[in-house]
């Protein structure tokens, strides 16, 4: 009986072979643990490339072969000849570059892109011509075979490349063949041994990561017919060309460029309509002087924006900070600038600033800190209350907005975040000297805020930010797009200054840290080391020095998806981490890098806890209140029904209709924004 070739062609096998083979390499663990889905996700994008490179590679070598002359047999050892010759060379090709990268990592450099992109290509090569060798051997010696025990049936067929390609797998898992891809770890390495990501058990598993491959395989297919499609309607022929072929997939690349503009665009509108839209556990208009958005300030408070709403709303009162410290205190000074009342003019901007500052009465406070915030607006609160506390409310925190994106989409603009900031911290220090020069101030960042506060004033931050009158500053989760930390980041971790500027890698390193600048970052961060390079070749550790296993494509998704788990935190819990997470060391560094007195550690560091989980608990209900609102108010006014008239027209008791159905009017405004 005879079998649909398409489902078993030998491209197709070749592709499962090597699909099922790197499926072990593909679980190799990474900085941080990764959940199912993500496990899934990369499990599945790394066999889907694989069987795509691989079939490619064998049904062209098919398409070759199909035109000479010859019978099936001396056509698949003829296949199997030019794919093992090829393999073999591609072996030679990448060993010999491994074996440079070694070369190159004992003198603590990094390979050549140019060098590493043909090593990683020759093993992607090697891997497509491996398993089509071995799949067009199998057909060659197959055929020899007598008809009763030449396996011909598709499940058969199939059981036996699936079966072949574990044992592949299981010989990758090798401590052994993962040392042949990993090089030796520097001195004082932080980074762990080659391990495997744990999780489901292994055919739960696998099928997710199936699913996910065919799932990428589909995608790739249709990529590649509606190409040749478009390449037959520009040329009118059904066999289009190699050249037709490359025009169509360059129009749906271009189509996909467009698309994502727009939806990137669409996704900017539905964040700036979130931004003017009051979450609940920040909609009370702060009553206070001393606060942006309150009495004496130049801002509405829901001009703030959802970030500068939290920042003013999270600050600390007089009342407060007493009952916390047990002590006098009085109340502290928050300024946030929005984004939305910015212009091109930074002079005019700075001016403002600093109008805000002192109209909030914020150089009256002996300590002023100026933070560059994250992308959206965000400033870590563990850093502003702690200065808070630590101050008696004797302080001015200034925050100035200057991108409402998330930092990986405000990112690419950054060198003009850092040109502005530099222009607010120098009008900011000027003003002071003027009515408080008693006052010492600080700069704040972390994550993106880092580079923005770093690269303000280049690679003698330290020494030019002293001359303007600041004292020191503290950056957290430095990520190494900062060009000030490109030039500055110790090569040797026994270094802990360069250019004044301090490294500390941990709590017990801040502990022993100096006032001035103070650089906190994780060397196991995945945001700080984040780096698409490792695509093609080896990563390097915090100190720059190459180190660890590299595998073609999964290095760089192994990479992603710590990036992307890099903030899992649970409210309440400051721990350490591994990760982007800084709220275990922050009040420390505060401490330190401002050279403010830390007297009762355990009482701050246990109000710090209890006012995060509390912000945290009203904002859960806060959501979950409005999630309800939202879908009642809705469901009413698609019945033509106005709220407001329940009880008159529908003769309710007015017990009987939830009060939190009663919705403050800003908030219908902002539904009605969000809605039109």
């Amino acid at each position: 009986m005879a079998y649909p070739s398409l489902r078993l062609s030998r491209p197709r096998r070749a592709g499962l072979l090597a699909a099922v083979a790197v499926y072990p390499l593909s679980r190799l663990a990474g900085t941080l643990p990764r959940p199912a889905l993500d496990r899934a996700l990369l499990s599945g994008m790394t066999m889907g490339v694989a069987y795509q490179t691989t079939a490619a590679l064998a049904g062209s070598l098919v398409g070759l072969a199909a035109v000479l002359p010859g019978t099936n047999r001396s056509r698949a050892g003829r296949i199997a000849l030019v794919s093992g010759v090829a393999a073999a060379g591609a072996v030679v090709v990448s060993t010999r570059i491994r074996e440079r990268a070694r070369i190159d990592a004992e003198r603590d450099e990094r390979q050549p892109i140019s060098t590493a992109s043909i090593g990683a290509a020759a093993e992607l090569l090697a891997l497509a011509a491996g398993a089509t060798a071995l799949v067009s051997l199998a057909d060659a010696i197959g055929s020899e075979l007598p008809d009763g025990i030449r396996p011909t049936h598709p499940a058969v067929v199939m059981i036996g490349v699936v079966t072949a390609g574990a044992a592949l797998g299981i010989a990758g898992r090798d401590h052994r063949f993962l040392n042949l891809l990993a090089l030796p770890e520097p001195a004082g390495s932080v980074a762990a041994p080659p391990d495997f990501q744990r999780g489901a058990s292994l055919p739960i598993a696998a099928a997710r990561s199936a699913a996910v491959a065919a799932g990428t395989v589909a995608l790739i297919s249709c990529e590649s017919w509606a190409a040749q499609e478009l390449g037959s309607l520009i040329t009118g022929n059904n066999e289009p060309g190699l050249l037709a072929e490359v025009a169509g997939h360059a129009i749906i690349s271009a189509g996909v460029g467009v698309l994502g503009l727009a939806g990137f665009a669409f996704y900017s509108s539905r964040v700036k309509v979130q931004e003017r839209m009051l979450e609940d556990a920040y909609a009370a208009v702060p009553d206070r002087p001393g606060v942006s958005g309150g009495p004496d300030s130049a801002y509405e408070f829901g001009d703030l924006g959802r970030e500068g709403r939290r920042f003013v709303a999270q600050a600390y009162s007089g009342v407060e900070l007493v009952r916390v410290l047990d002590a006098p205190a009085g109340d502290p000074v928050r300024a946030f600038i929005p984004e939305s009342h910015l212009s091109d003019n930074l002079e005019h901007d700075a001016q403002m600033v600093v109008a805000e500052v002192e109209r909030l009465g914020g150089f009256r406070k002996n300590t002023i800190v100026l933070s560059a915030p994250t992308g959206d607006g965000y400033v870590s609160y563990v850093h502003t209350e702690t200065v808070e506390m630590l101050t008696a409310g004797d302080c001015t925190n200034v925050a100035v907005q200057y991108a409402s994106l998330p930092s990986a989409l405000a990112f690419p603009k950054r060198e003009k975040y850092s040109a502005a900031f530099a222009v607010f911290a120098k009008a900011l220090a000027a003003r002071a000297r003027e009515l408080n020069p008693q006052a010492r101030l600080f700069i704040f960042g972390e994550s993106l805020g880092s580079i923005v506060a770093l690269d303000s004033l280049g690679r003698d931050h330290a020494a030019h930010f002293e001359g303007l009158g600041y004292s020191g500053g503290l950056y957290c989760g430095v990520p190494i797009y900062s060009k000030t930390d490109q030039v500055l980041r110790p090569r040797d971790p026994s270094v802990r200054i360069r250019g004044d500027l301090q490294y500390v890698y941990s709590r017990d390193d801040v502990a022993d840290a100096m006032p001035g600048h103070v650089n906190v970052t994780h060397p196991t961060d995945p945001v700080a080391l984040a780096d698409p390079s490792i695509l093609v070749r080896h990563p390097v550790d915090y100190w720059g020095r190459p180190h660890g296993v590299y595998v073609p494509v999964v290095t760089f998704l192994v990479h992603l998806f710590d990036v992307k788990n890099a903030m899992n935190l649970r409210p309440g819990e400051f721990t350490p981490s591994l990760g982007h997470d800084y709220r275990y060391e922050t009040a420390l560094a505060v401490s330190r890098a401002y050279d403010l007195p830390m007297v009762h550690e355990d009482q701050i560091e246990a109000a710090l806890r209890e006012r995060e989980l509390a912000w945290s608990v009203r904002r859960l209900l806060s959501k979950r209140l409005d999630a309800a609102r939202d879908t009642a108010l809705l469901k009413l006014r698609s019945w033509g029904v106005d709220p407001d008239t329940l009880s008159e027209r529908f003769n309710f008791s007015p017990e009987s209709i939830p009060d939190w159905l009663h919705t403050p009017e800003h908030l219908l405004d902002s539904h009605e924004d969000y809605l039109g």
